[in-house]
C-alpha cells in the first residue's frame, strides 16, 4: 500500500502540493538498481540520491531485504581500502521486482484515470460552492 505524505502549510491546515512525495518506494528502487548491477551501500546511496536516505536507514533496509531473501551480500576485498559489502539481487528479489512493476503499472493507470477525471472538472477547479 502506498501512502501519500503531504507536508502541511505553515499557516494553513491544508496540504501544500509542491511538498507531496510518495513514500514506500525505496524497496522497489533498490531492487531495480541491483537488477542493473550489484553495488555496495554507498554506491546505492548515490544511485538513490533523490530519496535523501541516511546511510543507517539504507543499511537497515538492506539487512531486512537480505533477511527476506530478496538480496544477498558478499564481501569485496579486491582493490585497496577496506572490504566492502556488495549487494546483489536473488531470484526471489527478481520475482518481487516483477511484482512491483505490475503493481506500479496498475497504480499509474489509476492515477491517470484520477487525473483525467479531475481535469474534466470545470477548469480543473471547483468554485468553492457546494
Amino acid at each position: 500500500m502506498h501512502i501519500l505524505a503531504f507536508a502541511m502549510c505553515r499557516q494553513e491546515e491544508r496540504p501544500c502540493c509542491p511538498a507531496v512525495r510518495v513514500k514506500g518506494l525505496v524497496q522497489p528502487w533498490i531492487l531495480l538498481s541491483l537488477a542493473q548491477s550489484p553495488a555496495h551501500g554507498y554506491e546505492l546511496l548515490s544511485r538513490l540520491s533523490l530519496y535523501e536516505l541516511d546511510p543507517g536507514g539504507l543499511y537497515r533496509t538492506l539487512r531486512a531485504m537480505e533477511e527476506e531473501g530478496l538480496i544477498r551480500s558478499s564481501w569485496d576485498t579486491a582493490g585497496s581500502g577496506p572490504a566492502r559489502r556488495v549487494y546483489a539481487l536473488t531470484d526471489v528479489g527478481w520475482e518481487h521486482l516483477r511484482a512491483w512493476a505490475v503493481h506500479l503499472k496498475r497504480l499509474r493507470d489509476e492515477l491517470v484515470r484520477f487525473l483525467s477525471t479531475y481535469e474534466s472538472l470545470k477548469g480543473g477547479e471547483k468554485d468553492g460552492s457546494a
